[in-house]
């Protein structure tokens, strides 16, 4: 199948319109976990965590309860930010752009609508891998630090 200029020019103006609205969505996020980050320093579990971790040499178990509590807090609130990013008008907005983006990609490539789901279900899954990998590192990372506060307020 012959591609045209014009199905081409569409798809580079549709993937650069997805690009910037994955972007947007990037710095959504972005200024929502700083927002949430100042949320629970501001809560009353961090201000008791502070407090308790300067007189640690007193309390060390008191100290490692208030490290759990702010951990179950930050949890929290992050799961909370997350949900606010995913539902904002810049995520809504990638969304439409990127399957935009894709349809016109297809169509310039020529390609069929069962060869473009194959690729497409195959791009799922390698970006489904990939967020679960990201997740898994994320939460060892999380864990290393619970292990180190609760190190740090015992010893």
């Amino acid at each position: 199948m012959a591609k045209t200029s014009k199905t081409t020019k569409k798809a580079r103006k549709d993937i650069s319109k997805a690009a910037k609205n994955v972007a947007d969505v990037g710095k959504k996020a972005a200024g929502t976990a700083r927002k949430t980050a100042k949320k629970v320093a501001k809560t009353r579990d961090a201000k008791q965590a502070r407090a308790q971790a300067k007189a640690a040499g007193k309390a060390v178990k008191a100290a490692a309860g208030a490290a759990a509590t702010l951990a179950k807090t930050a949890v929290s609130a992050g799961q909370k930010s997350a949900n606010k990013v995913s539902k904002s008008k810049e995520a809504k907005k990638a969304r439409a752009s990127v399957s935009r983006a894709a349809g016109s990609a297809r169509k310039a490539a020529g390609a069929g609508a069962k060869a473009a789901q194959k690729r497409g279900s195959s791009a799922v899954k390698q970006a489904r891998k990939a967020s679960a990998t990201r997740a898994k590192r994320v939460q060892k990372q999380a864990s290393k630090k619970a292990t180190e506060v609760r190190k740090r307020a015992s010893g």
